[in-house]
């Protein structure tokens, strides 16, 4: 009798087995009912959802955009009430400013690659506005309505300082990210934050 090739024996071996042991070898059953893996699933990292960490990152970044998009109305404003109401605008997106950067600590590390670059690049954007926001308003706070050419200068030269303000950087250098680019796709604050600088 020719010894069966290995191929052939498994073909004819494997079923046997199974059959062996779904008729009793495995047949036994655990005690207790099922029930849900104890550990919650985690909030940063590895693990977590992509999407809620992207709604926290782009939150952040919402919360500096909010405010700064609040441009003042200056309608029946005198110099004085010029000043105020930029002033007030400052403080609120300085104030943006500084809770996006805490809101971005708390986010955690991300689940994602390309995540901590997003991440990183959104901290660099808060950390080189918030200095230049700084300036502005202290332009505009030492601005005398009663010296109106200087008044204007100040006002220029705070001006001045909002436009050099730029944009995340290294972002375009983040390469294939797919699951970070869904993430973001599907957060309801990245939304909001999309719709919000949305050339108009």
């Amino acid at each position: 009798m020719a010894t069966p090739r290995p191929a052939r024996a498994a073909r004819v071996l494997l079923p046997t087995l199974l059959a062996a042991l779904l008729a009793g070898g495995c047949a036994q059953t655990v005690a207790g009912t099922p029930a849900p893996d104890p550990a919650p699933r985690p909030t940063e990292g590895v693990g977590a959802d992509p999407v809620a960490w992207g709604d926290k990152v782009c939150g952040a970044l919402l919360s500096y955009y909010q405010p700064l998009s609040a441009r003042p109305d200056y309608g029946g404003a005198d110099l004085p009430g010029i000043k105020s109401r930029l002033s007030g605008y400052l403080g609120n997106v300085k104030g943006g400013i500084d809770a996006g950067r805490k809101q971005l600590a708390a986010a955690g590390a991300s689940p994602v690659t390309g995540g901590e670059q997003f991440k990183s690049s959104i901290n660099d954007l808060l950390t080189r506005t918030a200095p230049t926001i700084d300036q502005a308003k202290a332009e505009v706070d030492q601005a005398n309505p009663d010296d109106v050419p200087g008044f204007q200068a100040r006002l220029k030269s705070a001006e001045d300082k909002l436009r050099s303000i730029g944009t995340a950087q290294g972002l375009d250098k983040l390469g294939a990210t797919p699951r970070l680019d869904k993430a973001v796709a599907t957060a309801p604050k990245c939304k909001e934050l999309t719709t919000l600088t949305k050339p108009s």
